[in-house]
């Protein structure tokens, strides 16, 4: 079940950021709208997952139902990724509310593909319980 919610909650995200995205020069406010909608969604998923594996299971990510199918380097590679975009993301909505529209944009350059990677290496290196 955590692992479906957690799942879904990323799906949700990634979509507010790629039709936040197609918006980014048509309709600053849609943009806005859904970029914080996928920010959103990020984080209550990345709270649900942090909460369930080190609140309710001691760190125990199979029995949070989060089954690794790869070996312990991956999945650490995989988390550590998982960080760095989510500062990024964090500086994306600092620079992107504060009108820094240039360092708003040189860190879309980073935050998007990593964040593709961190989404698309999630579903693919775990499966549920």
């Amino acid at each position: 079940m955590i692992y479906i919610l957690v799942n879904s909650g990323m799906s949700i995200a990634f979509v507010c950021f790629v039709i936040g995205y197609l918006f980014r020069k048509r309709d600053v406010n849609r943009h806005r709208l859904f970029m914080m909608l996928g920010v959103g969604f990020t984080l209550l998923a990345a709270i649900v997952l942090v909460v369930a594996i080190h609140g309710y299971y001691g760190g125990d990510m199979a029995r949070a139902g989060f089954v690794p199918v790869v070996g312990k380097e991956i999945v650490l590679a995989h988390r550590l990724i998982a960080l760095i975009a989510t500062v990024l993301m964090f500086l994306m909505v600092w620079t992107g509310a504060t009108r820094r529209r240039a360092l708003h944009i040189q860190l879309h350059r980073a935050f998007v593909p990593l964040y593709a990677i961190v989404y698309f290496s999630g579903l693919l290196i775990f499966t549920g319980s």
